[in-house]
């Protein structure tokens, strides 16, 4: 009887450390924000994408790949969104945050033309204008 009672206790607070020591027990608030504003932005699924050319709404564009740590900086990865180029990717892009959203703004040379593209993600939805 000892032994299975002793055996149960051993058991319990093998249990209880295991537990304790696995999971992540506090709340990151920058975790789940940059979690939620992570992913691809296009014309459908979850993340919406809206792009505009030098004002002018574009009806056919692809998607927006946006992926942040802790939203001071970003990757961005552009397929079929700049007209005339199908896959753009740049890297550490800074991000400044606003009450309106997560504003970014990103300046490339393309065939001695400067191409200036300016942002704002917010949950779910982010917004480009390009200018050529």
């Amino acid at each position: 009887m000892k032994t299975k009672l002793l055996t149960l206790i051993l058991f319990s607070l093998l249990m209880t450390m295991g537990m304790t020591n696995c999971s992540k027990n506090e709340f990151d608030p920058n975790d789940y924000v940059t979690s939620i504003l992570t992913g691809e932005y296009g014309k459908s699924g979850p993340y919406h994408l809206y792009v505009t050319e030098n004002g002018i709404p574009l009806d056919d564009y692809g998607y927006v790949r946006f992926d942040s740590k802790d939203l001071t900086v970003a990757d961005f990865r552009f397929v079929k969104v700049i007209p005339g180029v199908s896959k753009k990717e740049f890297k550490n892009v800074p991000l400044i945050e606003t009450e309106e959203g997560i504003t970014f703004t990103i300046e490339y040379t393309q065939k001695n033309h400067t191409v200036s593209i300016t942002g704002i993600v917010d949950f779910g939805e982010m917004s480009i204008d390009i200018k050529m």
